[in-house]
């Protein structure tokens, strides 16, 4: 919980950065129920209704709250208390890929509770969004103008299918479900997929190897593996680790695109399609200056591609965007700060 010089210096960032912030918000904004994570409680303020960006902006220079969403579902009543009063007239459809869920992927523990995921680990999430929007766009047929793709601020990525189709719009929770667990290959019989045989005898056959006019997983494996040696870990390094409880939920929450992510201080940063493979986190820090802190614990190590050495006690300066992340975790305080410049 934050107090003191510590609050402060976090919420004089956030209003300076929503003041100028390009916030990418749906067009039809007035349907969506908006909802914010407090600064000082943690405190989750829901069913909030906006009619225009400048209403928005101006909640978020207010309050600066921690966390900023919208519903992925749409409502004729988005401000009611109860699902049942509000209307529900289709969600859109949201994929949410994490770091540490990916197979080679391992935190780094900073303190004794945060979980930092590698650079690396981001390399590997960056690689199966790629596969993602292939899926989305070859195999289901998705426009690429109806993927809004972007960083999540913190662990990974997030992909939502915007959209007008009522067909998809109003897709069942279990329609969904089957969608995320088509990606992530659960349930996948590898035999089935790779028996296909042709006979080149008279009692002996021969298999086929996959190829990308199969369609379904022989395309995959034959566009992402390209040999007819395929085995369980082969698939798990094609399959795209989707979250299926974030696919499947119709009143799921997104985060405001070009916000700021509470917990890492890192802006959930847009990304154009054809930008996906050259996407680098430096892309989400929007802060530049300088601060000196105090740090709770010891350290020594990259965050977000900084190198940073903490020593428990001491006093130590750092880069703001640094200084920013060790302040929303906990793990030092601030003694004084300078901004150079706030980006957008």
């Amino acid at each position: 919980m934050l107090s003191g010089a510590d609050l402060r210096f976090v919420r004089d960032l956030l209003i300076r950065y929503y003041r100028v912030a390009n916030l990418r918000l749906p067009k039809d904004l007035a349907l969506r129920e908006f909802a914010f994570q407090t600064l000082e409680q943690g405190v989750y303020v829901r069913h909030l209704s906006f009619t225009s960006e400048a209403e928005v902006r101006g909640y978020l220079v207010l309050n600066t709250p921690r966390q900023a969403y919208y519903s992925t579902a749409k409502y004729s009543n988005p401000a009611a208390e109860s699902y049942e009063d509000a209307g529900w007239l289709g969600s859109e459809i949201m994929f949410d890929i994490d770091a540490d869920k990916i197979p080679g992927c391992t935190t780094q523990v900073v303190g004794d509770r945060v979980e930092l995921v590698s650079e690396e680990c981001l390399n590997l999430a960056k690689e199966a969004l790629g596969r993602l929007i292939y899926v989305l766009v070859e195999h289901m047929g998705f426009a690429k103008e109806e993927l809004m793709v972007y960083f999540s601020g913190s662990r990974g990525f997030h992909v939502v299918i915007v959209t007008e189709d009522p067909e998809w719009l109003t897709l069942k929770q279990v329609h969904r479900l089957e969608l995320a667990e088509y990606l992530s290959a659960r349930s996948l019989d590898l035999r089935r997929v790779l028996k296909r045989e042709v006979r080149v005898g008279r009692s002996s056959t021969s298999p086929v190897p996959p190829a990308e006019r199969d369609g379904g997983w022989r395309s995959l494996i034959a566009r992402f593996h390209g040999e007819l040696d395929v085995d369980e870990g082969t698939i798990q390094r094609i399959a795209v680790p989707v979250d299926p409880l974030v696919t499947q939920d119709t009143s799921r929450l997104i985060r405001i695109p070009n916000s700021v992510n509470g917990k890492s201080g890192l802006v959930a940063r847009p990304i154009e399609l054809d930008e996906v493979e050259s996407f680098d986190v430096g892309e989400a820090k929007v802060f530049e200056g300088y601060a000196v802190v105090v740090p709770r614990t010891s350290f020594e190590g990259s965050i977000y591609g900084t190198r940073v050495r903490l020593s428990e006690g001491g006093r130590v300066r750092v880069d703001l965007q640094t200084a920013l992340y060790l302040v929303l975790n906990g793990l030092a305080s601030v003694v004084r700060y300078g901004v150079d410049r706030v980006r957008t």
